[in-house]
């Protein structure tokens, strides 16, 4: 069992951030201390949209009490996904630095939600903070397409082009999902070093939002199972499309079927 950080947003309905992730790593038998940055009543798109910030200086107030508690010693791993705004960023930044000054082995999975589909979801200034502060300190980053071409400040459309450009981002491993999509398939791109492993699943439909959430959970969750990058890519994926085919048509992401298959 590892000990895991994590920092993200967190909804009570619908799975996604924190209430993705957190499932998948406690199901591969990790613990979590989750941090919220925000809360929601639920998923944007799901019902009646009321959300809560939590402000900067309360979750950098948290974090040091946890550092003045003398947690860090115990912190296997940090993951970061969504940040409300550059100051957050900054925040869960300056812990990182500590936890790994303390502890240089954890792994840091840095999940850059930043936006899809041709568009930020987050402001330009916290993007780049995610940029400038987060990825430089990231074990692994997990990017989608858009999340790669807006850090790289570059256009890679070829498979061998997002090689190249996650190759680029600094993370000794960064894994690219739907790096490439086809009416059959989606394909999900691991650059570890000088390797690069691609892999595809099957394109399921009417998938409810926070599978790359669920994703960067059992990636991290196997990667602390000390399985290697590309081992632990192909677990991950593997429960992932079990959970879609569970979800199809779905308003929120059926986790229970992790249970329905082996870890």
């Amino acid at each position: 069992m590892a000990r895991v950080l994590a920092i993200s947003s967190h909804v009570a309905r619908g799975h996604v951030g924190l209430a993705a992730t957190v499932p998948a790593l406690q199901w591969l038998g990790h613990e979590v201390w989750a941090l919220p940055t925000i809360v929601l009543a639920s998923r944007p798109g799901l019902g009646r949209f009321v959300k809560h910030d939590l402000p900067a200086s309360d979750l950098e107030a948290m974090l040091a009490a946890l550092d003045a508690d003398g947690c860090w010693d115990g912190v296997d791993a940090v993951f970061t996904g969504y940040f409300a705004s550059p100051a957050a960023v900054r925040a869960a930044a300056q812990a990182i630095r500590r936890i790994k000054e303390v502890r240089p082995q954890a792994i840091v999975t840095v999940d850059p939600v930043l936006g899809d589909a041709g568009r930020l979801y987050v402001s330009a200034e916290t993007a780049d903070a995610v940029r400038g502060e987060l990825v430089p300190l990231a074990t692994v980053a997990t990017p989608n397409l858009f999340e790669l071409q807006w850090l790289s400040r570059a256009s890679p459309a070829s498979l061998d082009e997002i090689e190249q450009a996650a190759r680029g981002l600094g993370p000794p491993a960064v894994v690219v999902t739907s790096a490439a999509e086809t009416p059959e398939d989606v394909t999900t791109l691991l650059v570890d070093g000088a390797a690069c492993t691609r892999r595809s699943m099957p394109k399921r439909s009417g998938i409810p939002n926070g599978a790359g959430d669920l994703f960067a959970g059992l990636l991290l969750g196997h990667m602390l199972s000390a399985r290697k990058p590309e081992a632990a890519l192909q677990s991950s994926l593997e429960s992932l499309d079990r959970v879609f085919v569970a979800s199809e048509g779905q308003p929120v992401l059926q986790l229970s079927a992790l249970m329905t298959g082996t870890r």
